[in-house]
């Protein structure tokens, strides 16, 4: 008996330390040398690091400009889990290219930033509300902002729409719903079919162990909570075939969301197979939409 509840905590624990440290917790040594933007972006790009907190952390981020200036706006561009800005590169170009200043953000525990924990969203926003201030205090006229994110950056960036009023609009790209809710697909995507006989409440229990050592409500981690009542035009895109995040999340979000949202699905594109050139021209026709100068009038 004693064994098997020794067990039973240990496996809770492994679930609630998977949930709740980030990944740069598990990496040994300094991140790799390729954080380097490309040489034909280093002249119109720059690194910037922004003391965030609390709990304390430094956010790494690329500043691209526009060619052209002034620039139409600024774009916050948010990674998935356990990827970094890295990922988001092209995008950033793209937006860049098209008049926008892109920044393009590590989230803290990713990439070159730094954080021992995940929330969901919960400290997450209030990194990037800090990062805002600290570009308009260093003088950056940021102009209509703008949010472009996917998967955990997607669910951010709607917790962000809702929190920070400086934001118009945001482009989620396979957001989930709740925390909650994706551990629940995570648990029949990933784990082998003999554990998803485990009863829910266990799960709800490491979820809760997860919350106690990262500090923050899984409650409040929620896109559906956000969205529900935020004043931001939100434009949700999601693959039919996603079975990492399935559709239904988009769906429940584009439900609460109100008239304020728009939902694209994509027929037949997975989580990692959505179709870059069509998510990045279907984002900039958003942002022209809501970013643009005739935004008050529409």
């Amino acid at each position: 008996m004693v064994v098997a509840l020794a067990l039973n905590a240990g496996a809770r624990w492994a679930v609630a330390l998977g949930v709740a440290f980030a990944p740069n917790v598990w990496r040994l040594g300094p991140p790799s040398p390729a954080f380097e933007l490309p040489a034909d972006l280093a002249a119109r790009g720059r690194r910037l690091e922004t003391q965030v907190g609390p709990p304390q952390a430094t956010l790494v981020s690329w500043l691209l400009e526009p060619s052209a200036q002034p620039a139409r706006g600024s774009i916050v561009l948010l990674h998935g889990v356990r990827q970094d800005r890295r990922s988001l590169l092209g995008a950033g170009q793209a937006f860049a290219d098209a008049g926008y200043r892109s920044i393009l953000v590590d989230l803290r525990g990713h990439g070159e930033s730094s954080g021992t924990f995940l929330t969901y969203g919960a400290v997450e926003t209030h990194d990037l509300s800090q990062l805002l201030d600290g570009l308009s205090s260093a003088g950056v006229e940021l102009g209509p902002v703008g949010v472009y994110g996917f998967s955990y950056g997607a669910a951010v960036a709607i917790d962000l729409g809702a929190r920070d009023r400086r934001v118009a609009a945001v482009v989620a790209v396979a957001p989930f719903a709740s925390l909650r809710a994706v551990l629940a697909d995570y648990r029949t995507q990933y784990l082998p079919a003999p554990l998803n006989r485990i009863p829910d409440s266990w799960f709800d229990l490491a979820l809760g162990d997860a919350s106690w050592l990262a500090s923050f409500d899984p409650e409040q981690s929620s896109p559906l909570r956000s969205i529900a009542s935020s004043t931001t035009h939100q434009l949700l895109i999601h693959g039919t075939a996603d079975t990492q995040v399935p559709l239904r999340h988009s769906q429940a979000l584009f439900d609460v969301a109100g008239p304020l949202a728009e939902l694209l699905a994509i027929p037949g594109a997975t989580h990692h197979s959505l179709p870059n050139q069509v998510i990045q021209q279907r984002a900039l026709d958003w942002f022209a939409r809501w970013l643009g100068p005739e935004r008050s009038q529409l």
